[in-house]
């Protein structure tokens, strides 16, 4: 078994859950009491969230880099993001360290290709919605990918921040993102990417016309697929 390198904290809400996943899934695979080999860092996102406000992408790749190589010092033998939002500075990431990193783009790109779906809609931070970062991925993949419109958008970046990195998930808010659901579903998405890893929590147990893809548990599968592999 390989020790992952899990950079978390943005947010520590879904950092709990990427840290209980990877976890579970090597135990299924291991049975007994068996559980991950894991380092984590847990970032301030109080810090990273003011550099994205300054769209200063060079200095959270310095620091993302940073403890990277922290990580790979402590005996990491991968390196993953718990969060959608900082793939925009991987490239960058692994031209500096020399470790293997699991994107989650990529492994979400693999599990909608495995559906045959080939017209998805984007849910993240503005960065991941209005950026081409994450659809270029999917593109490569044979996938089309639709956003919500502009005010849609304003109003799911302000509640990832506002609310979700917070740990607060209301009725309210769970309701809104069912109705931009359905006017995605009628321009034609055939499945939904939560592509932010706190939408997973607000939509949990929610009964979506279409097919989700919930980012948290498909990088966790592939974070434990390449930390199990010979």
């Amino acid at each position: 078994m390989k020790t992952i390198g899990l950079i978390g904290g943005t947010s520590w809400v879904s950092t709990i859950d990427y840290y209980k996943l990877i976890n579970q899934l090597t135990n299924e695979q291991l049975g007994g009491v068996h559980a991950a080999k894991l380092i984590l860092y847990s970032l301030n996102f109080g810090e990273i969230k003011a550099l994205l406000d300054e769209d200063n992408w060079e200095r959270i790749a310095e620091i993302y880099i940073s403890v990277a190589t922290v990580l790979k010092e402590a005996g990491a033998e991968c390196i993953a993001l718990a969060a959608n939002t900082p793939h925009m500075i991987a490239g960058k990431l692994q031209q500096a360290v020399d470790l293997p990193l699991i994107h989650i783009a990529q492994a979400t790109a693999k599990a909608i290709s495995e559906t045959g779906i080939k017209k998805v809609a984007l849910l993240g931070t503005r960065f991941v919605m209005e950026n081409t970062f994450y659809s270029e991925i999917l593109s490569q993949h044979g996938i089309e990918t639709i956003v919500p419109g502009t005010p849609d958008r304003t109003y799911i970046n302000n509640s990832i921040f506002s609310e979700m990195a917070k740990g607060v998930f209301t009725a309210e808010t769970k309701a809104t993102y069912l109705e931009l659901i359905d006017r995605l579903i009628s321009k034609g998405a055939e499945g939904i990417v939560f592509a932010c890893t706190e939408i997973p929590i607000l939509l949990k147990d929610t009964n979506v016309p279409v097919k989700t893809f919930d980012t948290t548990f498909i990088h966790a599968l592939a974070i434990v697929a390449f930390a199990m592999a010979h």
